[in-house]
């Protein structure tokens, strides 16, 4: 199952709440299939990362959407040397993609000291958060309970998936970044407008960016195809929609104009953390932000051209959609056998 999970919007993110204003336009646009959304609450207990039954450095399957090329781990992190920034595109609930981020970000802190792990699972306003349990002052359960991540992307989600990429990087002497916005600022991008976070005080300007121009391309166009077929009864027939140029009454543009809030804010704290070839940033975040030129890669190539960036998407399964076309799906594709 695909990462939807940025049409979990009228939810709070941690907490899976809603609010009015997102409740009537959530039934407007009629996101109610289940079935569609990546971060859905599996039935059991997640599988921990370590007790997945595979090996994911030789036993998944590695493509390069370029080529078609099978290739294996060693090239993978071959590609990885020439990057400064690397995108790891999860199926949140998806507990043997968890355990290909693991393997990730352990060889990139062995290999290159001082990286940085960034995620969006976390908010920057809990940064001070991160930082009291990478310096002991609070414990791994405590960070849980005081970031309110106990159940990130599923049932228990967080102890089996999160602590320990997040305990790897510790052990390993890496940094820990806080990297997406607030809930609550996210949600006032889209009932308010970008101007109304232009007027919150600086103490709360700090925790959130967002584009200086929409982003576009296949991005924008899969987002409108996404909900569309999410509302349709007839998946097989629904009508194309031009979004080249868009409608500014289209209620589907508040809800992007908080997609990428969250995707210009994510991308300025990569480019905070001044990632280079030595000192990398690796980011947690859902597939969706990242696949097909995404929004974080679009708006990473805005804020500082310079870097280079690898996109890795993780799945289930190879995807229906068409994926080498251009833009390709990423970089690299890991695929759960």
């Amino acid at each position: 199952m695909r990462d939807y999970s940025f049409f979990f919007w009228p939810f709070d993110r941690k907490n899976v709440g809603w609010d009015a204003i997102g409740m009537k336009c959530w039934l407007f646009c009629g996101f109610v299939i289940l079935w569609v959304v990546g971060c859905a609450v599996p039935p059991v207990g997640p599988t921990h990362v370590s007790a997945v039954g595979v090996d994911v450095r030789t036993d998944l399957t590695i493509i390069e959407p370029t080529t078609d090329n099978r290739i294996n781990w060693s090239d993978v992190l071959l590609q990885i040397r020439d990057a400064d920034v690397v995108l790891l595109g999860e199926q949140h609930d998806h507990a043997v993609g968890h355990a290909v981020q693991l393997a990730i970000v352990e060889d990139v802190m062995d290999t290159y000291p001082g990286s940085v792990l960034a995620l969006e699972m976390l908010e920057r306003d809990e940064q001070i958060l991160v930082d009291d349990f990478m310096e002991d002052f609070i414990d791994a359960e405590t960070l849980e309970k005081l970031s309110f991540s106990t159940n990130w992307g599923g049932r228990g989600g967080w102890v089996a998936w999160y602590q320990p990429i997040i305990e790897a990087t510790k052990d390993r002497g890496g940094e820990v970044v806080a990297a997406n916005a607030p809930r609550r600022y996210v949600r006032l991008a889209r009932t308010g407008g970008y101007e109304r976070i232009d007027e919150l005080a600086d103490i709360r300007r700090q925790h959130i960016d967002y584009p200086e121009e929409l982003s576009g391309g296949r991005y924008r166009q899969r987002f409108w195809e996404l909900a569309a077929h999410s509302g349709a009864e007839d998946k097989e027939n629904v009508e194309e929609v031009d979004v080249t140029v868009l409608d500014p009454d289209d209620p589907m543009l508040p809800v992007f104009r908080s997609q990428q809030a969250w995707d210009a804010t994510m991308a300025q704290s990569i480019v905070n953390a001044e990632p280079n070839k030595l000192k990398k940033v690796v980011l947690l975040v859902g597939q969706f932000h990242v696949e097909y030129d995404g929004g974080i890669v679009q708006e990473l190539r805005q804020r500082n051209p310079s870097l280079n960036v690898f996109v890795i998407s993780i799945q289930r399964e190879i995807p229906d959609e068409e994926w080498m076309g251009k833009p390709v799906i990423a970089d690299i594709m890991v695929v759960d056998n």
